[in-house]
């Protein structure tokens, strides 16, 4: 491993350089964060839980157009692009996630919320996030107030509330690869009492891995990789004309239109890999931004269709205050989404053929929540009901995109079809008839349909006793919940004796607890410990021999000590934690034949997993106008017990996925008033990451993804007074240094990496 802090220097360099050069001037306080992790507003520094918050002006210093610019902003948390869609992303905390985030029948382990509102499923997480108030990123399980599939943490999106007075807000942005982005917010006089905002988000960016070369078939569609067409709309409506009395409404759109990563081969060659009759003969292991054949070198075309993702939400949040002591709250929610994905593979698994998917996706959740909240004097308390209702479906089309005879097990394909429709593994005969053309060769097609119901009944209450002159604050929580669910999948004819249909159902019902002592020491230091548990609800794989399987719920308890700290005049803040999480019954994946048939897929429960680690927040006022921040997370994690399907035992070879060993991210801001200039802003950040597993059963090899951090900066002229409104214009990079390192791997051979360096100019303006 290079040593990221050699590697890296110069970052923090020039972080010190800027210290020293403004340590003379006089540093004033940092702003309070108001945070609504335990269900009531307050300050991130009273919240004895481990969080990392970004309010509005940080999203926009940092560029967080999306969840994937989160992750590596943030170090605990990992953001694995989804292998087949760029509108997916894997969610990892504390190294707990799902690798399989995109299917319906496994569950994730970070709960997603927008407005207090769960959404089940990934798909449309990388919409254009817009109209944001607040992030708040909750480091570890989160099982009493928030439930089930919080094993690892979670994320809640708070976006802004209509202010009842007209304003305008526009944003456009032009950049390289043809980006373009305009992000329009208008809120509206208030109208009959009711107070309302509007936001439509527009992007676009041209793929940046051109496919084209040899291989075209009439009525193939070629479109570059990476490319992205993005529309969102969102409509907020606030009525607060009664006393005691707010009623939100919300409706958000997506439209996106995107074609998925872009897997080239990027493993060794010999002969060693003779896979579908001859030996790699061209392996690449830099980026690459035209699509190749890995046998000949040469330009080649793959059939890439568009990826559609629509989705849409609604939610109604009623909160009345009952007296001074006792408020109650509903929380309505609506969420769906329609996708039509595609991904094609091309050679990177290695051979002639280029495996292609394509798989449509409809889903939809109702959930209802009602809470009842309030305090005394010496208690803090909230209780509620919980309930969730989830339908889906998913057909999955698989097809190789070249004829393909295999000597190795696999059936075999000539231009009049399969020449074997039997199993995976069964000998082919010799294709009476080669064309020596490109042309898809359809495998086969499963649906499975899913649906699950949730009940749960939580409380929590805070009580601050009359001793240790009112320090100590107890905390004591506890959540029951039932869940239901059941599957189904069919399958055509092709795939029979593959993935063969099946039904299987699964109820449990599970209690989680949580105990939290916090103490402060003094007006600005505390430290707090705390045991808590979670779990994460069962399931099935849609891809699995047998569907009929299931695998059960993955429990965990965690055990953390925090302190949390302002110093030296409230100009540094300084909180840190170190856990041990202990799981049980751990979900893992596993592929019988990861080189012959990488798309059958087992999920199952194996033995256990501890994780310690330590994570340190710092953020620093060096001078009124300087800030630097730098966050660190360290984790040891290892399976125990790792018995698989087969009855081997890997315990040696099973290992968690995405939980680097080391991660860090160093931020710098300096802004400088210029009196009726208005105000110039200059932003540095740095993200690093450690290398990390891509797959956890590292049986058949290491599937390890290498080290890699991306650096940012943005420099912007703001609060110009003009034509009746302040504007600003910004420029802004991502990459900077063009890192064209790996960040995803399938297997021994199969790579994408990172963006190459992007650039652009934002003009914005407000009235």
């Amino acid at each position: 491993m290079r040593h990221p802090f050699t590697r890296h220097g110069l970052t923090l360099a020039v972080a010190l350089a800027s210290g020293l050069m403004t340590q003379n001037l006089a540093a004033q306080a940092l702003e309070e964060v108001i945070v609504t992790a335990q269900k009531r507003s307050e300050s991130l520094q009273d919240t004895p839980i481990s969080i990392s918050a970004f309010n509005s002006e940080a999203i926009e210093s940092m560029g967080l157009n999306n969840v994937k610019d989160i992750g590596l902003a943030t170090p605990s948390l990992q953001t694995p692009a989804y292998p087949t869609s760029s509108n997916n992303l894997a969610y990892f905390i504390r190294g707990i996630g799902n690798t399989d985030s995109i299917i319906l029948t496994k569950d994730n382990t970070v709960g997603v919320y927008y407005d207090g509102v769960y959404a089940g499923r990934n798909t449309g997480v990388l919409a254009d996030l817009s109209d944001l108030e607040r992030i708040e990123i909750l480091r570890g399980p989160q099982g009493t107030l928030y439930g089930r599939n919080t094993t690892a943490g979670a994320i809640s999106f708070v976006t802004k509330k209509p202010s009842g007075e007209f304003a305008l807000d526009q944003t456009f942005t032009a950049g390289n690869y043809g980006y373009k982005r305009s992000v329009t917010s208008v809120d509206l006089p208030t109208v009959v009492g009711v107070k309302s905002s509007v936001s439509v988000a527009l992007s676009e960016r041209d793929g940046w891995v051109k496919n084209g070369g040899a291989g075209k078939i009439a009525g193939g569609e070629y479109n570059d990789f990476y490319l992205e067409d993005k529309k969102g709309l969102r409509i907020a409506l606030r009525y607060d004309q009664v006393d005691d009395l707010i009623i939100d409404y919300s409706f958000d759109y997506s439209d996106m239109d995107t074609t998925a990563p872009y897997f080239q081969y990027a493993g060794d060659t010999g002969a060693g890999l003779n896979i579908a009759g001859g030996d790699i003969s061209a392996s690449y292991g830099d980026r690459l931004e035209k699509t190749f054949d890995a046998n000949t070198g040469q330009r080649r075309a793959y059939n890439l269709p568009i990826t559609t993702t629509k989705t849409r939400g609604q939610s109604l949040t009623v909160q009345y205050d009952i007296n001074d002591f006792l408020s109650f709250k509903s929380i309505t929610g609506y969420r769906a989404f329609d996708d039509n994905l595609s991904q094609n593979f091309a050679n990177a698994f290695g051979g002639a053929s280029g495996l292609e998917i394509h798989t449509i996706t409809e889903h939809e959740q109702y959930t209802q929540e009602f809470q009842l909240s309030g305090m005394t004097e010496r208690w803090k308390y909230v209780g509620g009901l919980y309930y969730l209702k989830e339908e889906g479906s998913a057909a999955e089309q698989q097809f190789l995109d070249r004829a393909l005879v295999d000597t190795t097990g696999l059936i075999a394909f000539d231009s009049n079809g399969p020449c074997v429709s039997g199993a995976f593994g069964a000998a082919p005969p010799v294709c009476n008839v080669l064309d020596p053309m490109f042309y898809p060769a359809y495998l086969g097609e499963f649906t499975v349909d899913s649906e699950v119901e949730s009940y749960a009944i939580y409380g929590q209450a805070t009580w601050t006793p009359d001793i240790l002159d009112d320090r100590l604050d107890v905390t004591f929580g506890a959540r029951y919940t039932e869940d239901d669910r059941s599957a189904s999948r069919t399958t055509d004819a092709l795939l029979w004796g593959t993935l063969n249909p099946g039904s299987n159902s699964s109820s449990l019902d599970q209690d989680d607890w949580k105990l939290n002592l916090n103490y402060s020491w003094t007006d600005s230091v505390s430290t707090y410990a705390t045991v808590a548990t979670a779990f994460r609800s069962g399931g099935s794989s849609p891809k699995a021999l047998d569907f009929s399987e299931t695998f059960d719920q993955e429990t965990l308890v965690s055990y953390e000590l925090g302190v949390k700290s302002e110093l030296l005049d409230n100009r540094v803040r300084l909180n840190a934690a170190v856990f041990q999480t202990n799981i049980d019954d751990v979900i893992l994946d596993y592929l019988p034949d990861p080189v012959r048939a990488p798309n059958i897929v087992s999920i199952f429960n194996s033995g256990e997993a501890e994780i310690r680690g330590l994570e340190i927040d710092l953020l620093a006022a060096i001078s009124a106008n300087f800030q630097v921040s730098v966050n660190y997370a360290y984790l040891d994690s290892k399976i125990k017990d790792a018995i698989f399907p087969d009855g081997s035992d890997r315990t040696k070879t099973t290992v968690l996925a995405w939980s680097p060993e080391h991660a860090y991210s160093v931020a710098v801001d300096y802004n400088l008033p210029l009196n009726d200039l208005g105000e110039l802003k200059a932003h540095l950040d740095y993200s690093w990451q450690d290398d990390q597993y891509a797959l956890s059963n590292t049986n058949e090899g290491e599937v390890l993804v290498d080290d890699f951090g991306t650096l940012n900066a943005r420099i912007s002229l703001d609060y110009v007074q003009m034509l009746g409104g302040e504007w600003q214009v910004a420029l802004w990079a991502k990459n900077l240094t063009d890192e064209d390192s790996a960040n995803y791997r399938i297997g021994m051979t199969a790579f994408t990496f990172m963006q190459p360096r992007t650039y652009g100019l934002d003009l914005r303006f407000r009235y």
